[in-house]
C-alpha cells in the first residue's frame, strides 16, 4: 500500500465521509517521554469505521478519542494527526508505506512522546448468512465449514483475542483465529455466531463490536 493510501483512508474518516460496513484498523505503541530517564509506553489504536475515526489510547496512558487529520504532504510523507482526547493530543510523523511514526505532543503539562503505527487490516464487515428454511434439513458442518451459520458460546473466560487465540465452543468444536489482529476484552461463555464471508468464517462474540477470521481445527 503506498503512502498516500494511507493518509487517505484517515483523511476520508476526519472529514465525516461514511463507507458502509467499511473498517480499516491501525496498531502500534505510543512512548510517553517527558521524563526522558522513564519513559512510559502502552498499546495504541486507530479504527476507521464506517467514516468514523476513533483512537484508543491503553493505560498507563489516556487520550482516547475521535480523531482527524490536520494535514498531509504526499510527496515527504508528513502528517499531523490531531486526537480530541482529552486530552488533546497532535500527533507529527511520517508515512512509509503501510507504517507512520513521528512524536506527539500534549499542551497540558507539556508532555511528549512517540508512537509507531502498522496498518493491520481493510476489511468489508458482512451480515451474518440467512438462517436455514424450516423445512431444510439439519447439515453437519464439513472442517472449516461455517455455511450455514454456527450458534453456541464460548465455554469458560474469554480475553479477547491475539495472535493464533483458540475458541473451544460449548456444541465440542474447537476453532482458531486465522487473522492477525487482536482485542482486548473479558467475559465469560459469552454466545458466539461463525459464518461464513468471502474471506472465510468469520466469529461474532456477542456484545463486541468486533469480529475475526477463525479457522475450525476440530
Amino acid at each position: 500500500m503506498k503512502a498516500s493510501r494511507l493518509a487517505i483512508l484517515l483523511f476520508l474518516a476526519s472529514v465525516g465521509y461514511s463507507q458502509e460496513n467499511s473498517e480499516t484498523v491501525l496498531s502500534g505503541t505510543a512512548a510517553n517521554t517527558t521524563a526522558p530517564s522513564n519513559p512510559t509506553a502502552a498499546p495504541i489504536r486507530i479504527v476507521v469505521r464506517h467514516g468514523v475515526c476513533k483512537l484508543t489510547v491503553s493505560l498507563p496512558l489516556t487520550g482516547s478519542g475521535n480523531c482527524t487529520v490536520k494535514s498531509f504532504d504526499k510527496q515527504s510523507g508528513h502528517i499531523e494527526i490531531v486526537s480530541l482526547g482529552p486530552p488533546l493530543i497532535v500527533w507529527t510523523g511520517t508515512v512509509k508505506g503501510n507504517f507512520a511514526s513521528g512524536t506527539y505532543k500534549i499542551s497540558v503539562g507539556a508532555q511528549t512522546g512517540s508512537f509507531y503505527l502498522a496498518l493491520l487490516s481493510q476489511t468489508r464487515q458482512e451480515a451474518p448468512s440467512p438462517p436455514p428454511q424450516p423445512s431444510t434439513p439439519a447439515v453437519v458442518p464439513h472442517r472449516g465449514s461455517c455455511t450455514p451459520a454456527i450458534e453456541s458460546a464460548i465455554s469458560g473466560d474469554v480475553n479477547g483475542w491475539e495472535g493464533e487465540t483458540i475458541f473451544k465452543l460449548e456444541n465440542g468444536q474447537i476453532w482458531q483465529q486465522a487473522e492477525y489482529d487482536y482485542n482486548y476484552f473479558y467475559d465469560y461463555n459469552p454466545d458466539v455466531t461463525i459464518y461464513e464471508t468471502s474471506a472465510g468464517c468469520r466469529m461474532k462474540v456477542d456484545g463486541e463490536d468486533e469480529t475475526i477470521l477463525v479457522k475450525r481445527i476440530k
